[in-house]
């Protein structure tokens, strides 16, 4: 099997590269805004922990240029925030192309040649307590070392991360379990490594399953959890949830993490995520469309918007009925309650609208505010 280099990564960007771009482009901006308007914080940072030569070579704009540009739009409109950006590149050839890209961003962005593990001293040292948002978008799973991320997730302030989580690559290195040569055994510490379990009979049979995507699932679910119990550790709290990123025919890529401890996160990201799969399940009708050349025999018997928007409003009030009844809780714990079962599939109009149905059916008693509101009872 044949392994992408980072060249080839950058040579152009992919379809189903452009959605996990354009979440991490929408939740950055949000991001800044919460955390750095308060004055006490002088900068906010953006970490691209692989973040390549800033453009690919069809000319579209990669991690690092969208990142760099937010900065500067910032500070020509003269915003009460800041945004810095931190960029590493390990490639030679990459690393001098994203120092040319990134040259007219030079005020708020710095550029760090080698690998992630070799420069996170320096970056921590530059970020220091500041909030800081992670991206972590390697080629496979090499570049991931769990002590990493690890020290990451033990910043003392605001730390949100995204991780780009390459599904395929752990179960291939899983498949050299047992095998003796070398090149087998060291395969499997860089697995040991991603998930900083380093008992390789227990790493190897907490992923095996019965299917490729019982294996999937478990090296997900693996993951996200250490993830998890992580964050709790430190923030008291935790949300982390997979993506799943496929290409316009349907087939499933890697998973995109998202990793916080702090409630607003979590929300502002299930909401981005929902956008990008309901972008993406019309372009996947049409793609369908166009390669059949005609309209599905069905197609007049699908439900309409209205009726999937009502569907889904009625099933996300009964999950707010078996999560939350008994007890008084605000617009934000409710949705806190759902989110593990919700997370990237409803807007805020959804939880509003489900919110007024148990209202209007008498399941919610009493409530103060709009069910709109956030803090309303």
């Amino acid at each position: 099997m044949s392994i992408q280099s980072s060249k080839e990564f950058f040579g152009e960007l992919k379809e189903w590269s452009e959605r996990k771009l354009t979440i991490l482009e929408k939740y950055l901006d949000p991001f800044v805004k919460i955390l750095g308007s308060n004055r006490v914080i002088k900068h906010v940072y953006y970490v691209d922990a692989f973040a390549g030569a800033g453009l690919y070579r069809n000319g579209e704009k990669g991690s690092s240029l969208r990142a760099a540009e937010l900065a500067q739009n910032y500070k020509e409109t003269a915003k009460p925030y800041q945004l810095k950006c931190i960029n590493v590149e390990a490639d030679r050839d990459n690393f001098e192309n994203l120092q040319a890209n990134t040259l007219d961003y030079k005020d708020s962005t710095l550029n760090f040649y080698g690998t992630f593990a070799e420069n996170t001293d320096q970056i921590l040292n530059e970020i220091l307590d500041s909030p800081a948002l992670f991206f972590l978008d390697p080629f496979g799973v090499k570049g991931m070392q769990w002590d990493l991320v690890h020290r990451i997730l033990n910043r003392r302030h605001a730390t949100d991360l995204w991780i780009r989580f390459d599904h395929v690559g752990v179960q291939r290195l899983n498949g050299r379990y047992g095998q003796e040569d070398s090149g087998a055994m060291k395969s499997f510490d860089h697995l040991c490594d991603v998930y900083g379990i380093y008992d390789k009979e227990l790493l190897h049979a907490l992923l095996v399953g019965n299917s490729a995507e019982e294996r999937q699932q478990n090296a997900i679910n693996l993951y996200t959890s250490r993830l998890g119990v992580e964050l709790k550790r430190i923030r008291g709290k935790s949300f982390v949830f997979p993506y799943p990123i496929r290409s316009i025919d349907g087939t499933g890529k890697y998973h995109l993490i998202f990793a916080t401890g702090h409630l607003r996160g979590a929300i502002v990201a299930s909401e981005l995520v929902c956008g990008a799969e309901e972008s993406y399940q019309k372009e996947l009708e049409e793609y369908k469309i166009n390669q059949t050349g005609q309209l599905s025999l069905f197609s007049h018997f699908d439900p309409s918007e209205e009726e999937i928007f009502k569907n889904k409003v009625n099933l996300l009030a009964q999950t707010m009925w078996d999560k939350c009844k008994g007890t008084s809780l605000s617009r934000d714990q409710i949705y806190e309650r759902i989110l593990p079962q919700w997370f990237g599939k409803v807007r805020s109009t959804h939880v509003t609208n489900a919110l007024r149905l148990l209202r209007k059916d008498g399941r919610i008693k009493h409530a103060t505010g709009n069910p709109s509101d956030r803090k309303a009872i």
